[in-house]
Parts: structure tokens; sequence; C-alpha cells
């Protein structure tokens, strides 16, 4: 009889146990439970809400045809900006999480790494071989953008937002084309070079070149507030520290002649560089709060008023509308050792954590196949454009929004923004269009947008550019440690140098050892590493 009642008992657990995992267990929701009242399979999604400008996501036109399409209904929940960062650190620690995350809800590499390794995440590489054929074909013809989204435990988390447009992912110098006519200059293209470009804001200081009949009103080179540090990684390209792109000199590296990783900030070219700028504020071609408070709306008021000569950004809107069509985009200029290198361009894999499945999906094959969708070439014109003959016509073999969408009171970009979700606060799980037709659907040539030579940029990028390198947690913590002192003490000694509060001459060498003293050194030897890493992914 005791041999009977234990095993019994034994056969009562192990059907208790088949049971459990038949139901997914825990707190998790079977398949079957995940089906609205007419059938359909219904996924909970997480975004980031955009308020007032935006229709709900459960009304948002896009998202009802993407359920016509897939039969898969999204219960969707929008979170503002302002309740994000909070409310994100509050769903990872509740026991119930969403069926996935969708688009920029502010989740770091970091995160996503840390989160993938605790399971809140689920690993994603077996799930694209097996259901994801247009993000696997993305992988297989660019690498990079692979690497970009693999993290160093050899698992991807997350995907990207991926963008090929030159002219989106780079920054320009946005030069005020009528002060360069009164100066004499009626081709902004002859400005090629380094010497020609600081002849040009020479002038610009000393020439009257708003014609006001007042020569001291004009700033030559006007930042936005706090984009100073911009400016200087678009310098890097004149300065021979350009090859690697934006995201590598935002880990302040380049790649150097032999294709060795190399650190920006204490290298040779790198002080020429800050003694050029020392050069500017000393002839007050700077503006004088270049390296003090000013409100962007000051800032803007100056550009209206026609005291702005240069600045820097990706379109010449950023300025204000209404002087935009006055400047014109230059990309590069060859500094005294030749180089001439659009290096402030990011990488195609501009954003790597779009959309991560949770543990708590119960259907992640449906899932990653939904989303995959929009890195083909249907779905991410679908996703911008909408759909031909109800948001766009074809125009001369290209989409054309629709009137509403064109004369929408805010503009053609918020007027789409209320059918689809792709065109405003980007960084979204899919492949950006073709950029030529996302300027033709507003009723504009690619050019148009930011008065440039946009087909110039191809001969203009870097041999490599290289995608944000992903970081163990160890290296994540050694990295922070060294960089929060390095970069506050960066800051600090570039202002110094630059307005010749120190001599730059004399007080480099201190400089230099001061950040070998923070671990400087070790810094570049984990993103070596990590370099190595990533080319034998």
């Amino acid at each position: 009889m005791k041999k009977l009642s234990w095993l019994g008992l034994i056969l009562l657990l192990i059907f208790s146990m088949v049971l459990t995992a038949c139901t997914g267990g825990g707190s998790k929701t079977s398949k079957e439970e995940n089906k609205t009242e007419d059938g359909k399979l219904s996924l909970h999604f997480m975004k980031r809400g955009f308020g007032s400008i935006h229709p709900p996501a459960d009304e948002l036109w896009m998202w009802k045809k993407m359920e016509e399409k897939t039969d898969i209904h999204i219960k969707w929940e929008e979170i503002p900006d302002e309740s994000r960062g909070e409310k994100k650190n509050v769903i990872m620690s509740s026991k119930e999480l969403p069926d996935a995350f969708y688009g920029a809800f502010g989740f770091s590499a970091d995160e996503v790494a840390k989160y993938g390794q605790e399971g809140l995440f689920i690993p994603l590489e077996d799930l694209i071989a097996e259901h994801a054929p247009n993000l696997t074909a993305l992988f297989e013809e660019y690498p990079s953008i692979k690497q970009a989204v693999t993290m160093p435990d050899g698992h991807i988390y997350s995907l990207p937002y991926v963008d090929f447009s030159g002219p989106e992912r780079s920054l320009r110098y946005n030069i005020n084309k009528k002060w360069l006519e009164n100066i004499g200059i009626d081709d902004p293209s002859s400005i090629t070079t380094l010497d020609q470009f600081t002849d040009v804001l020479r002038k610009f200081k000393s020439e009257d070149a708003n014609g006001n009949g007042d020569a001291s009103d004009e700033v030559p080179v006007s930042l936005a507030p706090g984009a100073i540090g911009m400016f200087e990684e678009q310098m890097l390209g004149s300065f021979g520290m350009g090859n690697g792109g934006l995201k590598a000199a935002g880990m302040k590296l380049y790649l150097d002649e032999k294709g060795e990783l190399q650190l920006t900030l204490t290298d040779e070219k790198f002080k020429d560089l800050w003694s050029y700028f020392n050069m500017l504020w000393q002839e007050e071609l700077f503006h004088p709060q270049t390296f003090s408070d000013m409100e962007y709306e000051e800032w803007v008021t100056e550009g209206t008023q026609d005291k702005v000569g240069v600045f820097s950004w990706v379109g010449p809107d950023y300025l204000g509308s209404k002087v935009a069509d006055n400047f014109v985009g230059l990309h590069a200029f060859e500094g005294a050792n030749g180089d001439r290198v659009l290096n402030w361009i990011d990488h195609p894999a501009r954003g790597t954590t779009q959309f991560m499945i949770t543990k708590d999906n119960q259907n992640p094959e449906e899932t990653i196949e939904w989303v995959d969708y929009f890195y083909g070439e249907e779905g991410s014109n679908f996703g911008f454009f909408g759909i031909e003959g109800e948001t766009y016509e074809m125009v001369d073999g290209a989409p054309l929004y629709n009137d509403e969408i064109l004369n929408y009171e805010g503009g053609p970009q918020l007027g789409a923004f209320q059918y689809v979700d792709n065109v405003y606060g980007a960084f979204y799980p899919y492949l950006e269009p073709e950029p030529a037709w996302r300027a033709k659907a507003r009723g504009l040539e690619i050019d148009d947008i930011y008065n440039a030579n946009t087909e110039e940029i191809e001969t203009l990028e870097p041999e490599t550019i290289l995608p944000q390198f992903q970081s163990t947690a160890e290296e994540s913590a050694e990295i922070s440690a060294i960089m929060t002192d390095v970069d506050t003490y960066v800051e600090e000694m570039r202002a110094k140098f630059v307005t010749g509060k120190a001599d730059i001459e004399k007080d480099w060498e201190g400089y230099v050892k001061n950040l070998e003293k923070m671990g400087i050194d070790r810094y570049l030897e984990i993103r070596r590493a990590q370099y190595e890493r990533i080319q034998s992914q």
C-alpha cells in the first residue's frame, strides 16, 4: 500500500507539471486566451505616445489597415514622453510585461542586454531565421546591421531602425547664401577647403555681410545652444580623424590609415582642431555665447534678424522656416593635409533598440512575422506613405500625398502623421523607404529639403562607417566609470583651450597626462576588443 501511495503521488506530480507546461505556467496567457471575440490573435504592445498631435494608436488609420492585413489585433498602450522613463522602470520590475515594446521607448543598448540576459526579453535570432525573411535578407546583404544589434553574448534581443538616406543621416554647414552674394561669392559650391571657409567667415565679420549698414552685428558661426561638441565632431573630417563616421566620433574614436582604432581626444590632430577653434574665437568668428547659456528661442531670433552666417544641422529649417531658404548646405571642407571627409554621417542602423519581445509573449512567431513586414519594400512604403488611392497617388513614378495631407495646417509631415506612424518621431522598427520618394511625397525634390547637392554625399562618405559597439555588463560599468570623468574634463578643457583661458601649446601635454590618469588608455583597450569582437561575428 505504501508503494502504491508513493507511485500515485509521483504520477500526480508529473501530471501537474505537464498541465502547467501546456498552459504556459505562472501568469502567462495561453494562445487560445489571446483571441478577440471574432477569433483574431490579440497582442499587447507598448509604445511612445504623441498626445495632441497624433490620433491614439488604436484609432490610427495605419493600425486599422494593418489589422485587416494580418488578422492580428494590437492592444496599444501609449506612454507620454514625460512619464516614459519612470514608467519603463516600473514595468520592467513588475510581474507582467507587454508582449512587445514598439519604437523608441527609451531603452539603452545596455538595458536591452541586461534584460535579455535576465530573461525578460527573449532572443530573436532563431525567430528571425525561421519567420522573418525581410530581416534575414537585410542582415545577409548588410552584415554590419546585424552586428549592430548582436549583443556580446551572441544573442539579438532587439530590432533596428534602418535608414540608408545619406542626407538624413548626415550634418551640413548651412551657410547664408545672401551673405555670400554680398561678399562676392555667387557659387557656394566653390567653397571646398577649410582655408576658403575661414576666409568667408572673416569677410562675414568685416564686410557688413547682411547689408544693413552695421558691420558689427553679424555672427559668422552661430551654433545651436550646446552644439559645440557636434560641430567639433563634424570638423574631425577636415583634420584626418573622419574615417569611422558619427558613432565612432561619439565614442571618441576613428580609424587610421592602417584601419586601426585610435582615440581622437589625445591625438595631435585633435590638438590642431582645437587650435583652429581657438583662432576662430580670438578673431571673434564664433558666437560670444558659444560656451555659455543661450536659449534656443534667442538663437532662432538672431537667425530671423539675419545675424547668423553659418550654423550646423541636418537641414536649414532648424533655424526657423522663415529663413531656411537663405541658407545653402555644404558637406565637408578639405583640411591642411588634404583630408575632406563627411564624417558626421550615421550608420544605417541608426537605432538598435526599437522592438523587443518579452518573456510573457505566447506568440513570438506571429509577432516577429508581424514586425518583419516593415523591413520589406511593401511594408516600408506602407508605413511611410500609406496605401495608393487612399493616402497617396503615384505621380511621375513616385508617391504624392493626397491634398488633405499636403494642405494640413501643420504641414504635410504632421498631415501624414494623422494616418501613418513612421513619418514623425523617428526610430521605428522598420526600413526607411527610398529617400527621394520621401521628398516627392511632399511635393518636393530631395535637394530642395536640404538646400544642398545631396548626390555629393556618397563621394565624401568615410571609407568605413562603424556601428555603435555593444558592451558586456562589465565593460559598460568600466566605460561608465572612466568616461564620466573624462567627458566632464574634456568639456571643461575644450572651453579653456578655445577661449584662451588655457594655452594649448603649453598645457596640451598636461591635458593628455590627466586623461591617461583617468583611464583613457584602458578605455581604448576595451573599445579595440569590442571592435575585434564585432568583426568576428
